[in-house]
């Protein structure tokens, strides 16, 4: 009997270790969902926040933590949580500044922020940066998600922000 007790603890433990691996490419994934799924959202936070050690995986880590404040109830927590992210984000691409997924990022939550946070200022630059650079991408899943994520918003889109069918078709060579 303990041999059994014994063995499924062990069995457990591992699968919840196991659970714990940063997968990149199911992050990645998880991005646009993880904006209404909170439990997502921490979880893929938790994951990166604890194992994130290329520029990518930092990248993201900064983009989920800048999507935690979007769970958050009290408004100066929800501000303070965003400024802290952003900061994480811009540190990023200023050292890296031709980083795509970086750019893409930040692309997408200007795009999406209220403009009360004043976080606005790249989204043409980071728009054309991505016209003129995702075909380098060279993670073929990653350049796929990246391009349906753009296209996909351009409906929602407004004025300079809207991907023209030039664009889109560079986008997504």
């Amino acid at each position: 009997m303990t041999r059994i007790v014994l063995t499924v603890f062990l069995f457990t433990i591992t699968k919840m270790g196991l659970g714990q691996q940063l997968n990149i490419d199911k992050i990645r994934k998880d991005y646009a969902e993880a904006v209404k799924d909170e439990d997502l959202c921490e979880r893929n936070f938790d994951i990166l926040d604890d194992g994130a050690k290329s520029t990518t995986e930092k990248v993201y880590r900064a983009a989920y933590e800048i999507l935690i404040a979007k769970h958050m109830g009290n408004p100066f927590k929800k501000v303070g949580q965003f400024k802290e992210g952003k900061k994480h984000l811009e540190e990023l691409i200023k050292d890296n500044p031709n980083h795509i997924e970086a750019r893409f990022i930040r692309w997408s939550v200007q795009v999406h922020a209220p403009s009360f946070l004043g976080y606005k200022d790249n989204i043409i630059e980071d728009k054309n940066f991505l016209v003129k650079n995702l075909h380098k991408l060279p993670n073929e899943e990653a350049k796929s998600i990246i391009y349906n994520y753009l296209k996909g918003a351009n409906p929602y889109l407004k004025g300079e922000q809207i991907f023209t069918n030039v664009e889109l078709k560079e986008l997504g060579q």
